[in-house]
C-alpha cells in the first residue's frame, strides 16, 4: 500500500506497491509459540554462563571485525572448507539479498516457498520466475528445467528442505542444474539441514556455480541473525563486493563463535529431539483426521477442513501457528513449528477442545 505518501507514491516501484510487509499476529497470551520454525529449547546453563562472560568482554566502542575472523575460523573448521569460501550475512535474508544484488537478473524459485526470495527480487526491481509445485508440494523438475531454459535466470533458489511445506526435494536435482547451466547460480538453501541430515556441501568443488546457504536461526540462535554461504572463492569474492560493511555485530560474532565451538553437540542433540517430536506430532494430527504433508524440517504443513476456524481456535487458546490467507495453494493449510513435548500437548489439547 502507498496510502499517505502523496506524490511520493509514484516513486515506489510498481511491483512493491502490491506487496505486503511480513507480519505474524501474536496472541495476547502465548502458551505455545509454533509460528517461526525456531528451536524451542533455550541454551543450557553450561553455555549461558561462559557466553555471558565472553560477551561482557566485547569492546562495544569499536566496530565489529569486518571479516568475522574468529567465527570464520570455527565455521571453516567444522565444515572442512576454506575460510575464503564463506560469506557471512545478517541471517539468510541478507544473504538472499546479496545474491540478488551480485547476480542481478531474473530470479527463479518454486512456489510456494520461502517468501524472501520473492521479496528480495521485487525490492531490487528484478524479474521473478515462479514455478508451481505439484498439488502435493513435490517439485516438478521438468517444469523447473523448462523455465530455466526459457527464461535464463541469474539465480535459482531451491529450499532443501522447503519452507513452508517441509518437503525435501531430490537434492541431486540442484547438482544436475548446476552442471547443466554454468551461467546460473544454483542456491541450495539448507536452513533446515540439522533436521534433514542431507547436504550438497561435498559437491561444491565439482560445481563452481553452486552456493550452499546455511543459518544458525534454526538450531537455537535465531536471536543472533547469523547466516553464511559456502561457495567457490570466486563467487564469495563477488558477494563480498555487495556485503554491507560491519554487517555482523560484535556480539553476534562472539556469541555464534562460542556456541558453535562449545555447544555444537548440544545443538545437534536438541535437533534430534525435535525430529523425534515431529514424528509424534505428525502421527497425532494424522490420527485426528488432518492431512499432514511429509516433512524433513522442524515444521509440519497440515491441511484442515477449515484452516481459518482452526487458526482462530488456536490463537484464542494461546497457540501461535502460521496461516496463509484465504487464497492460493496454502489457503487450507497451517504451518506448525515442532516444539517441545509440552507445546505439542498444548496444541493437541487446543485442537480437541
Amino acid at each position: 500500500m502507498t496510502d499517505g505518501l502523496g506524490p511520493l507514491a509514484a516513486r515506489v516501484p510498481e511491483a512493491l506497491r502490491g506487496s505486503s510487509a511480513y507480519h505474524v499476529p501474536k496472541p495476547p497470551r502465548v502458551i505455545a509459540k509454533l509460528d517461526a520454525n525456531e528451536l524451542p529449547y533455550g541454551l543450557p546453563a553450561q553455555l549461558r554462563s561462559p557466553l555471558a562472560a565472553a560477551l561482557s568482554e566485547v569492546p562495544l566502542e569499536r566496530y565489529p571485525d569486518p571479516q568475522a575472523t574468529g567465527l570464520r575460523a570455527v565455521v571453516a573448521k567444522q565444515l572442512a572448507v576454506a575460510g575464503e569460501q564463506i560469506v557471512f550475512g545478517n541471517g539468510s535474508d541478507e544473504l538472499i539479498a546479496m545474491l540478488c544484488n551480485a547476480f542481478a537478473g531474473p530470479i527463479l524459485y518454486p512456489t510456494p516457498t520461502f517468501v524472501y526470495y520473492k521479496l528480495a527480487a521485487i525490492a531490487r526491481g528484478l524479474p521473478t520466475i515462479e514455478v508451481d509445485l505439484r498439488a502435493d508440494f513435490t517439485l516438478d523438475e521438468d517444469a523447473v528445467a523448462s523455465a530455466i531454459f526459457l527464461h535464463r535466470p541469474s539465480v535459482v533458489f531451491l529450499a532443501l528442505p522447503n519452507n513452508p511445506t517441509g518437503t525435501l526435494w531430490r537434492t541431486d536435482f540442484a547438482l544436475e542444474l548446476a552442471a547443466r547451466h554454468r551461467d546460473t547460480v544454483i542456491v541450495s538453501d539448507e536452513a533446515y539441514v540439522a533436521y534433514a541430515g542431507v547436504t550438497n556441501l561435498p559437491q561444491l568443488a565439482a560445481h563452481p556455480n553452486l552456493v550452499v546457504m546455511r543459518t544458525l536461526s534454526k538450531i537455537g540462535l535465531a536471536g543472533l541473525r547469523v547466516g553464511f554461504t559456502i561457495s567457490s572463492p570466486a563467487i564469495a569474492h563477488v558477494l563480498e563486493k555487495v556485503r554491507p560493511p560491519y554487517n555482523l555485530s560484535s556480539l553476534d560474532q562472539r556469541a555464534a563463535e562460542l556456541v558453535l565451538e562449545h555447544g555444537a553437540e548440544w545443538c545437534a542433540a536438541r535437533a534430534a529431539d525435535v525430529v523425534t517430536e515431529r514424528a509424534r506430532l505428525a502421527a497425532a494430527l494424522s490420527a485426528a483426521g488432518h492431512e499432514v504433508f511429509p516433512s524433513e524440517a522442524n515444521l509440519l504443513l497440515v491441511r484442515f477442513a477449515d484452516a481459518a476456524a482452526t487458526y482462530a481456535k488456536l490463537f484464542a487458546a494461546g497457540v501461535s501457528v502460521r496461516a496463509f490467507g484465504a487464497t492460493g495453494a496454502l489457503a487450507s493449510c497451517l504451518r506448525i513449528t515442532v516444539g517441545t513435548p509440552a507445546e505439542t500437548d498444548a496444541l493437541l489439547a487446543a485442537l480437541q477442545a
